[in-house]
């Protein structure tokens, strides 16, 4: 039977507190890695304006914000927003769409796959030109990334999960028109919900053509929050770049 909660864009309902309930396990220490990173190669001043898109509760803002950093994260869902300034009242984070970016910043940041999430390639350009237009010349832009051929010798297919509550998770991953999409479905207290998760495909030369064309040339790529040098085999595209033209 189909039981999605909703239909339409899956964005747009699944950043929930399901999602919250499911994810309540994540900590620090990814994110934590990766923020070392940003500054050790960046090398932001203290001054510098920095944003996190799609920054969820503000776990990345959390740390820059604890070592004196000017950052600020937006994200689409009022729910994680929500939640996040219950956890963290000084964090400067609100509700905004990657696509509309407003104002000008030194440094952008799109993290633990914060990218790819709508269906047509040019919603996704958009995405980039919006970023461009948000750097003021010569900013920075980060963008941590899937890398897709390592998905795809590594997909887990179907696991299952029993949170806290009692309540029974289902997780299906499959390939779709070079997606990669999550069927989540939660089992409890007599009924189901069920939500999605897709997002579109890029390789590491998809997405440097991407940000040359918005004026955002690449400088170099890791492939893991430790620093490593990518390769086809790395799990995550990490890319830095500059904004080069106005």
């Amino acid at each position: 039977m189909d039981n999605y909660i909703h239909r339409g864009n899956w964005y747009e309902y699944w950043f929930d507190n399901n999602y919250l309930k499911l994810y309540h396990h994540r900590n620090l220490k990814d994110a934590d890695e990766q923020v070392q990173l940003i500054i050790n190669i960046i090398k932001p001043e203290k001054h510098h304006s920095i944003l996190d898109l799609a920054c969820g509760e503000g776990r990345h803002c959390l740390l820059f914000h604890k070592k004196g950093y000017q950052i600020k994260g937006i994200d689409l869902s009022a729910t994680l927003i929500r939640s996040g300034k219950v956890k963290h009242p000084d964090l400067d984070i609100g509700v905004g769409d990657m696509r509309h970016i407003k104002g000008k910043h030194d440094i952008i940041l799109s993290l633990f796959t914060s990218f790819g999430y709508f269906d047509k390639d040019r919603d996704n350009i958009s995405v980039i030109f919006s970023i461009s237009r948000a750097l003021h010349p010569g900013g920075w832009f980060w963008i941590d990334f899937l890398n897709p051929e390592y998905l795809k010798s590594n997909l887990v297919p179907d696991n299952d999960l029993i949170l806290a509550d009692g309540t029974k998770v289902n997780e299906k991953r499959f390939f779709e028109n070079n997606s990669i999409v999550k069927v989540i479905t939660f089992h409890g207290q007599g009924s189901n919900k069920k939500y999605q998760e897709r997002v579109k495909l890029y390789t590491k030369k998809d997405l440097e053509k991407m940000l040359l064309r918005a004026g955002i040339h690449s400088i170099d790529a890791f492939g893991d929050y430790k620093g490593e040098e990518w390769s086809s085999c790395s799990p995550r595209t990490i890319i830095y770049g500059r904004k080069t033209c106005e």
